[in-house]
């Protein structure tokens, strides 16, 4: 009986390894839809053409918020309506702060360093208006 249950722990200690490897190696979908958005965006600016977000993007959301690096949590929180986060998101110039709301609250969230060359911090923008233009 002894023999049953260490095997049972052992082969459950190795199947939590293996996920825990697998998540690392593929990531969560903050870190799936940045590559994603990376990805299309080197496309895009071979091809001349731009990145819409809502192509991407596999959630509901009908606003979402640029912001830049370092952009402190109060003006976040302002911006989105409601006290959202209380941490910096990004202390790295190439980075961007991108902020998905669907109905008034943050669906998601993601820390984009790829290519960027339109400013897109004035305002919250609809599915339709998210354009990166690479």
């Amino acid at each position: 009986m002894k023999k049953a249950i260490a095997f049972a722990a052992a082969m459950l200690l190795a199947a939590i390894v293996v996920y825990a490897v697998i998540r690392l190696e593929i990531g969560g979908p903050e870190q799936q839809l940045v590559r994603t958005i990376e990805k299309e965006a080197l496309k895009a600016r071979e091809a001349g053409t731009a990145v819409y977000l809502k192509d991407h993007t596999d959630f509901a959301w009908d606003k979402v918020y640029v912001f830049g690096a370092y952009t402190d949590p109060r003006t976040i929180n302002t911006a989105v309506g409601y006290n959202w986060t209380d941490q910096h998101l990004s202390y790295d110039d190439a980075n961007k702060i991108i902020v998905f709301c669907d109905k008034g609250k943050v669906v998601r969230h993601i820390v984009y360093s790829g290519l960027m060359s339109n400013n897109l911090y004035d305002r919250p923008l609809s599915p339709e208006e998210a354009v990166i233009w690479p």
